[in-house]
């Protein structure tokens, strides 16, 4: 097997993308890579293939994972290219999908030798994909392949052929991680995955530390013998390949070479999939976008359509997706995100779409969007895969609302003077403290941009001209930073903020944004950098769910105080839009600190305009 082209792939993105892509993005840089990639703020984006009618109804401007034809036939590619048709009648832009996981039915199909590229368990076990576990093809379970098998590779880039069989702009690409799942199962150790291990030892290793460990050579070296020897199990390999501090030898070095590989191999394939195309596409992948095995993918791509956690059974409006978008934004990359399957589950068995709504009013408030959710795959443990189709009125206004004042929405980026430090490593060994911390500053109504510091697995790095402009940096314990970045770090002391300290922070950057006379109600503040002319815009989302009746408490009455150093200018004139209702002007108080604004009514998301002079 040749690895010339994965360490090629590896090469590129080590010395070009990561350095760039993983900075913040100034409001300019962010338009642009948002022009190319064709998703804006006000978008509409559709997870699946809809009706006319549907799209109409929601106003629908993108479909983020549109499929494939179902066959490679004539007829299948004419169908397949007539829905294209008709989405870009309405002025849809479509977008194809492949699936590197779930899709396993068709690599039975093209490959008879296909259990040579099943991934395995360590002591050899073929490995199934455990939300598949209702599916079977031809009185096969649902393997799950592995992605470093060069005829598994053969056959995903079958299928962006198909995609793209029609013209388009696009291609998503399902469980993009590929084999580095695996991990969770006791996998892989296939010999595509052994053999491609060993090259990456001979790449990244020292012969000292090899040596070490009883490996004076490389040639023939299968880390899952090595393991065996050492009396290491399946169920072994599963809990502790991931611990920290590392309790099997090399297990560190493996998972970074899993995701690794994925990572390289989503960009072999982006650029062979463009090559077909003949042009650039906007390349999406299935991410949370919650930590660094879902964002080392990041620099290759241009958007994330993601699953995210939406704790449906907790019956609150979720504050964990709050952590996703600003991560996203961190990133330089939006987030077309939807629930869970087992979020739609919950919802489609106790019908409560007004849930639901306020998950479609924190996405777009904090700059994102959750997919217009007509129809949702649905899993459960006790059902496997089922489905959720969503009423007629149940959402399709709020996107309406979105698109009939775009202009409130595309190219307003985050205010913020608080900074949230984001250790890549950190988060690696466990000590996600920071997630929890980015909701307690939102639900407290603080301004914050996360500040990223990476690592091996991202390559920028804390700089101090990255903390320009903030009053504060809020950091949560361990940081584990490398000494050059704990040596920014340092430098930094005079705005740090170790969280919890909110006293320290109040004396670092006073209150920007204050409620009075409501409680639960979010507000995040939001400018176009760089154009002062711009209104300023506020979401004001409302927390005050009422599970019994599935509906919003409505807030009435209650004052808005936003401070000066927010808009920097005299505000003119401020405007009340809310879903289904006319737009409202208040009357704006202002005074040298700021200005106070009485808001006359919240049910479940307004966006208040607010002119500068």
């Amino acid at each position: 097997m040749r690895h010339a082209v994965w360490y090629a792939a590896m090469a590129v993105i080590s010395a070009t993308a990561w350095a760039g892509a993983t900075r913040p993005m100034g409001a300019t840089a962010l338009a642009e890579e948002t022009q190319n990639m064709a998703i804006k703020r006000s978008d509409v984006v559709f997870m699946y293939p809809g009706s006319v009618e549907l799209f109409r109804e929601y106003g629908a401007t993108v479909v983020a994972w549109g499929g494939r034809p179902w066959g490679s036939n004539e007829k299948a590619i004419e169908q397949w290219r007539q829905r294209i048709a008709d989405a870009r009648a309405l002025g849809v832009r479509y977008r194809g999908s492949v699936d590197f996981r779930v899709a396993f039915a068709g690599m039975i199909d093209f490959d008879p030798n296909f259990m040579d590229s099943v991934c395995r368990t360590l002591d050899g076990q073929p490995i199934t994909v455990p939300w598949l576990w209702d599916h079977k093809h031809k009185g096969n379970p649902a393997y799950w392949f592995c992605t470093n098998s060069p005829s598994y590779r053969e056959y995903l880039k079958s299928q962006a052929k198909l995609a793209l069989s029609a013209d388009m702009d696009g291609l998503q690409i399902d469980d993009y991680a590929g084999t580095a799942g695996t991990h969770s199962q006791g996998g892989c150790f296939c010999r595509w995955c052994m053999a491609a291990f060993r090259e990456y030892l001979r790449q990244n290793a020292s012969p000292e530390a090899l040596e070490k460990l009883g490996i004076p050579l490389l040639n023939g070296f299968d880390y899952g013998e090595f393991l065996r020897a050492r009396g290491v199990t399946t169920e072994q390999f599963r809990k502790e390949s991931g611990a920290y501090p590392p309790k099997l030898p090399l297990a560190q070095e493996f998972v970074t070479f899993e995701f690794s590989a994925a990572t390289a191999w989503v960009a072999e394939f982006r650029a062979y999939a463009e090559k077909l195309a003949g042009h650039p596409l906007a390349v999406s992948v299935n991410s949370p976008v919650s930590g660094p095995n879902s964002v080392l993918v990041a620099p290759v791509i241009s958007y994330f359509v993601g699953e995210v956690r939406h704790e449906a059974a907790s019956r609150a409006v979720a504050s964990g997706p709050i952590w996703s978008y600003k991560l996203a934004d961190a990133l330089g990359r939006p987030l077309a995100a939807t629930a869970s399957g087992e979020d739609w589950a919950f919802i489609k068995e106790n019908h409560v779409p007004g849930l639901v709504r306020t998950w479609i009013a924190q996405a777009y408030a904090f700059g994102h969007q959750l997919m217009a959710p007509a129809r949702q795959w649905c899993y459960t443990k006790e059902k496997g895969t089922h489905w959720y189709d969503s009423a007629p009125g149940d959402y399709d206004y709020l996107y309406r609302f979105v698109r009939e004042h775009a202009e409130l929405f595309d190219g307003y980026d985050g205010v913020a003077s608080v900074g949230l430090l984001y250790s890549n490593t950190a988060f690696r060994h466990w000590h996600g403290q920071a997630e929890k911390a980015s909701a307690q500053l939102a639900l407290r109504n603080v301004p914050f941009r996360l500040v990223p510091a990476g690592d091996d697995w991202m390559t920028n790095r804390l700089r101090a001209e990255d903390l320009k402009g903030l009053k504060a940096l809020v950091v949560t314990e361990p940081t584990d930073l490398d000494p050059q970045q704990a040596a920014v770090l340092e430098g930094a002391k005079a705005i740090t903020v170790v969280w919890p300290d909110e006293k320290r922070l109040l004396e670092l950057a006073r209150p920007e944004v204050a409620v009075e006379g409501a409680s639960n109600i979010t507000v995040t503040p939001r400018a176009k950098a760089g154009d002062p002319t711009a209104p300023f815009v506020c979401h004001l989302l409302n927390r005050n769910y009422v599970p019994e009746s599935d509906s919003m408490q409505v807030q009435r009455d209650f004052t808005l105080r936003l401070a000066r150093a927010l808009f920097g200018a005299d505000i003119s004139r401020a405007t009340l839009y809310a879903p289904g209702k006319a737009p409202a002007e208040l009357k704006v108080s202002r005074s040298p600190e700021g200005v106070t604004i009485t808001i006359p009514e919240l049910d479940l998301w307004a966006v208040l305009r607010l002119e500068r002079s």
